[in-house]
């Protein structure tokens, strides 16, 4: 299993992650792209690519 981190205090809140993200696994709170559903990541890693502020890291989960 997959799972996208975002560091917050990198994340400008643009919301790139959240519109190319194929699985949805994004939503924004507080401003921020929060991987609210990581269990849906397919580390495909177009989240991380289209991040102008390279805040996004696709990690190894574990569970699921």
């Amino acid at each position: 299993m997959f799972i996208s981190i975002v560091d917050w205090e990198k994340c400008t809140g643009c919301g790139d992650c959240i519109n190319a993200c194929p699985v949805k696994c994004f939503e924004m709170s507080d401003g921020k792209s929060l991987p609210s559903r990581s269990s849906y990541c397919i580390d495909c890693g177009t989240c991380k690519e289209v991040c102008p502020a390279d805040a996004i890291i696709i990690s190894i989960g574990w569970g699921g």
